[in-house]
Parts: structure tokens; C-alpha cells; sequence
């Protein structure tokens, strides 16, 4: 079976046959579909190299993690930011590619850029885990190669899906606070990371807005690990600024990490000190207590940027497109809150609050 007998089937010319493999919008609803029904009957799958020459592109999508592989797969996220764009990929009949950072000095993205990027092996990169100040963002915008960013970008006009870490983190803070908690302490990541930066801000206004002067012994910023977590917590359970009641961590795995240095401490939570994470991971719904946290959909991100990665590369020089995706607020008993476990509520919360908290 080739493009001629197929064109032969469906009475149509070679060229329309190429249209429709190539998912050109200059066919008819009709002789799409007669051609779509022959390529199903008889299981064509067109040759990659040919469509490619078509189309003049490669069907495929770069994933960019400018991130440690070690740390990549110990962060419980990013198989689920993979596994949603992946699902994307396959959806919209996408190859994706996934390009990684394996050098501790960031030198493996400047190879992957000129072998991969600059040589155009892929029609568009979402790149994820970017820095404030990555110097990536400026030569994408130079070359003219499509790309979004999971995680906005502050200084740029660019396309990127996020969620509003700052307004989260408020709502967090602010919710420890309700609880009487009046030394809240922050464990956030890497301090260059836009995700940290936003975080950091939430944790800040929401202080403020109680009358409360931020304490800069009670911040300590750390990797996205349970390691980072239990290391940053010791060092907040010394503060010259005083034990805290409650730690706000920027992610799930800190605030594991942070539990776990209180357990060895001798301390209870949240009886001693409160905590709060971020991320909405599994793993948090089965440590002892249950872990309150913002539950943000990972997954959903790396299918949105996937959507949008291919509008951009149809309409190159559309204006640049950024979402929010919305969070969800999750308590359990990690924060103070007496929780009837088991319960699901509208709109995915695992666990419900007996009481509600001013």
C-alpha cells in the first residue's frame, strides 16, 4: 500500500492523500474522510523520513530538564510531568525526545543545544526545572525555535503553563497561622529557581498581612529532596531565631524529609510544629500524620505545554501564550487540622476538615 493506490481507493489525487497524512487543512471534510477510512482499513503508516521531507517536520517534541538525572528520578514530580506529556505526545501523534542535563556544571545543555536544538532533530522544546537567570531562554528567542516553559518566566515575553505558586503559598501560610501558629518557617529550594521565588513571596505576604515580621533566620533554601527537607529542618530546630511551630515547605519531598527530622528529634507533629508541603504527591496521603499540602496538577502541566508547543509551532509568530493552571487546597493532619480520612470530596480532595479554620 502506497500513497498512489490509497489516492486510487479513494478517488482522490496523490497530492490530497499527502494533505491528509500530513494533517494539511487544505482537504475537504469529505475527502478526509475517505482517506482517513482507507488508511485505517488497510493499516498504512506512513515512512517518517518521507513525511518529514512532506512537511518539512520532524513530529517531534523535546522534553528538556536542566536537572541532575540523579535527582530527576528522586523527584516524585517529574514522572508525572513526563508521563503527562508523554500521554500528549501520543495523543496528537508526537514523537517526544528527552533531552537531559547529565553534567554537574550544566556543560551537557550547550551539546545538547548545538547537536540537538540548533540542528532542528525536534520542531519545539518545553523546557522544564529553568533558572531566573538561564541563559537557554535568550538563545531560544534568538534562533527562532518554539518552546514553552513549565514554570513562568519573570524578565521574558514567552510562553509558558504554571500554576500561582505565590497565591498558594499565601493560602498555606495563612492557614498555619489560623491555627496559632505564630514562628512559621520556610524551607524553600534552590533560591534561583522561579517556583522558589514565587513561594517565597507567598510565604512573605502572608506574614504581613497577619502583622507579622518576616524572621530571616526562619527561611533556609535547600534542593527539592526529602535530604534537603531533613537537613534544612535541623538546622531550623537550632535557629537563634527560635524553634519554630510550623514549616512551610515548598515541596512534598521537603516537607517528608522535614517530618522525618522531627520524628528523630523527639518531636510530634503537629503537636509540636506544624507542617505544610506542596506538590499533592501520593506519598504524602500515607506517612503518619497524612500530609497537608497544594496539590498541583504535574501532569496536566506537561500536557497543557504540549498543546500550546504545537499551536506555536502552526502559528510561529503568534503572540506568546501563558496559562495558570489551578491548584488544590488539601488538609489532612500534618497542619493542625482533625481530619475524617477516607473521604473524597468534589474536585479531588482526599481528605475533609471536621472543622474549618479562620
Amino acid at each position: 500500500m502506497n500513497l498512489e493506490e490509497i489516492a486510487r481507493l479513494a478517488g482522490v489525487s496523490r497530492s490530497t492523500v499527502s494533505r491528509v497524512v500530513n494533517d494539511d487543512r487544505r482537504v475537504s471534510d469529505g475527502a478526509r474522510a475517505r482517506v482517513q477510512e482507507i488508511i485505517r482499513h488497510h493499516n498504512y503508516h506512513p515512512n517518517a523520513a518521507a513525511r518529514s521531507l512532506a512537511s518539512r517536520r520532524m513530529r517531534v517534541i523535546g522534553l528538556l530538564v536542566s536537572k541532575e538525572v540523579g535527582g530527576l528520578f528522586t523527584d516524585a514530580s517529574y514522572p508525572l510531568l513526563i508521563q503527562g506529556t508523554a500521554a500528549a505526545c501520543n495523543a496528537f501523534d508526537q514523537n517526544l525526545n528527552m533531552l537531559m542535563d547529565t553534567s554537574e556544571d550544566g556543560s551537557a545543555v550547550e551539546q545538547i543545544y548545538q547537536r540537538v536544538i540548533r540542528g532542528r532533530h525536534v520542531d519545539g522544546l518545553i523546557v522544564a526545572c529553568h533558572t531566573v537567570d538561564d541563559p537557554l531562554i535568550d538563545r531560544l528567542q534568538a534562533d527562532r525555535i518554539p518552546f514553552v516553559l513549565v514554570g513562568r518566566h519573570p524578565g521574558a515575553e514567552v510562553s509558558f503553563v504554571d500554576v500561582d505558586s505565590r497565591g498558594a503559598a499565601r493560602q498555606a501560610v495563612a492557614h498555619l497561622l489560623g491555627h496559632g501558629c505564630r514562628r512559621v518557617a520556610m524551607i524553600g529550594g534552590p533560591s534561583n529557581q522561579i517556583a522558589t521565588i514565587d513561594r517565597h513571596a507567598g510565604y512573605v505576604t502572608a506574614l504581613q498581612e497577619a502583622a507579622l515580621p518576616p524572621e530571616p533566620a526562619h527561611v533556609i533554601f535547600a534542593d527539592f529532596t526529602q535530604r534537603g527537607g531533613y537537613r534544612a529542618t535541623q538546622a531550623l530546630l537550632c535557629s537563634q531565631a527560635g524553634a519554630p511551630d510550623a514549616i512551610f515547605a515548598a515541596s512534598d519531598a521537603m516537607a517528608l524529609g522535614a517530618m522525618a527530622a522531627m520524628q528523630d528529634a523527639g518531636l510530634r507533629v503537629p503537636d509540636d510544629v506544624a507542617v505544610f508541603g506542596f506538590d499533592g504527591l501520593t506519598e504524602g496521603a500515607n506517612v503518619q500524620p497524612p500530609l497537608s499540602t497544594i496539590t498541583q496538577p504535574v501532569a496536566e502541566l506537561g500536557r497543557e505545554a504540549v498543546r500550546m508547543l504545537l499551536a506555536l509551532i502552526e502559528q510561529p509568530d503568534h503572540a506568546p501564550r501563558q496559562q495558570f493552571l489551578q491548584t488544590q487546597f488539601t488538609l489532612r493532619r500534618s497542619c493542625g487540622c482533625a481530619l475524617k480520612s477516607g473521604v473524597t470530596a468534589e474536585g479531588g480532595v482526599e481528605d475533609l476538615p471536621l472543622r474549618s479554620i479562620a
